[in-house]
């Protein structure tokens, strides 16, 4: 069985370009350029999550399945992991919108309360708000896919059981995903008259499931079937075509969503044959702060937008492209402030904050017995 190196460079890339992908998703509405009417690119935007969440199944297998098979797979110690990866910046959000709140109110700016509903903010405190406890998009709507991916993390036992359960046969694996995204499609459609990629902050928590299995199910493919170099180019430029394509053309929602995943496998497969040869580079840095890019790109625009708009009068319910770059240049820079003075080194402390009360509680069981 043929093992991936543990830097994947280009699925970091990946991630940015997901990222920038949601960002003109949401970012396209005052824009003074009509671009849906000349590509349904922009507005399937909203498929740079599907693709975030195969590569999360993808890259979390990638480094924990072999310490599973092993027997060294330490729950306690992921959950802490992946919860220092992922709070800190989900709760500065969450503060930040309250704030920009009750400033609108102290200088008069008008803004629509029920945006940010008393009622839901337990559950996305707990990140469990796609989980079905909280149907509204309020309290940074991005982040009802942090609640999915909380899920998924939760589950993730379960995940490396099927994952470790059907090694060796990886064809099998990827169809169980394929037909569970089905279903759950079908599910979704039932009760909300919604292809299952509409899933969001609702119960969005459906959407990850199969995608998340499919992420780990091409993940075993790979290490099962390796490509070659010039086989996983192909792949990869066919795939990139196909996808795009169907973006543009804005096929069925359930096509475009599972044609991430031949991108994230071929991308492996290419970084499989470029081993050793790994390089820091902006756009892998990039790719480094795409989860800050994610979580402050909805936030970041309505503070900017109101002020630009309701306090300083520059603009009038539009805003050019000159503008919008202006404010993509300056939501990259705030994104990697955040990354480097805020997740960085909150996600230290938390992991040595948690893994030591887990030695200490693991110690002092050690001594009741």
């Amino acid at each position: 069985m043929s093992v991936y190196p543990a830097d994947l460079p280009s699925l970091t890339r990946l991630r940015f370009f997901a990222a920038l992908w949601v960002v003109f998703y949401h970012w396209r509405v005052p824009w003074t350029v009509d671009i849906d009417s000349a590509t349904a690119f922009f507005a399937m935007g909203r498929f740079g999550v599907d693709l975030f969440f195969i590569l999360s199944g993808f890259v979390l297998a990638h480094v924990y399945v072999a310490a599973r098979e092993q027997g060294k797979f330490d729950f306690a110690k992921f959950i802490i992991a992946r919860f220092a990866r992922i709070y800190p910046l989900h709760l500065a959000t969450i503060v930040l919108l309250a704030l920009a709140a009750f400033g609108a109110w102290i200088v008069g700016v008008p803004f629509e309360r029920e945006e940010f509903p008393i009622a839901d903010l337990p559950a996305n405190l707990l990140m469990v708000h796609a989980w079905g406890f909280a149907p509204n998009p309020g309290w940074n709507a991005p982040s009802w896919s942090i609640s999915a991916e909380w899920f998924a993390y939760l589950a993730f036992p379960a995940y490396l059981m099927i994952a470790i359960a059907l090694a060796r046969r990886p064809l099998a694996l990827v169809t169980i995903a394929i037909v569970a995204f089905l279903v759950l499609d079908l599910v979704h459609r039932s009760l909300f008259g919604e292809s299952l990629p509409m899933a969001t902050e609702r119960f969005g928590v459906l959407r990850i499931i199969p995608e998340f299995l499919l992420g780990i199910a091409i993940y075993r493919l790979g290490n099962r079937y390796p490509l070659g170099r010039i086989t996983a180019g192909v792949v990869f430029g066919a795939s990139l075509v196909i996808y795009l394509l169907a973006a543009h053309l804005a096929w069925d929602d359930r096509i475009i969503a599972l044609l991430g995943a031949p991108i994230v496998l071929s991308l492996a497969e290419l970084d499989r044959h470029a081993a050793g040869t790994s390089r820091q580079d902006p756009i892998r840095y990039l790719g480094e702060i795409s989860y800050a890019i994610y979580m402050l790109h909805v936030p970041f625009f309505m503070i900017a937008f109101n002020l630009l708009q309701d306090v300083l009068g520059v603009i009038d319910e539009t805003i050019s492209t000159m503008s919008l770059l202006a404010l993509l240049a300056a939501m990259l820079a705030a994104s990697s402030l955040t990354y480097e003075w805020l997740e960085k080194p909150s996600r230290r402390t938390i992991r040595r904050w948690g893994n030591a009360l887990l030695v200490a509680r693991r110690g002092n069981s050690k001594m009741t017995r």
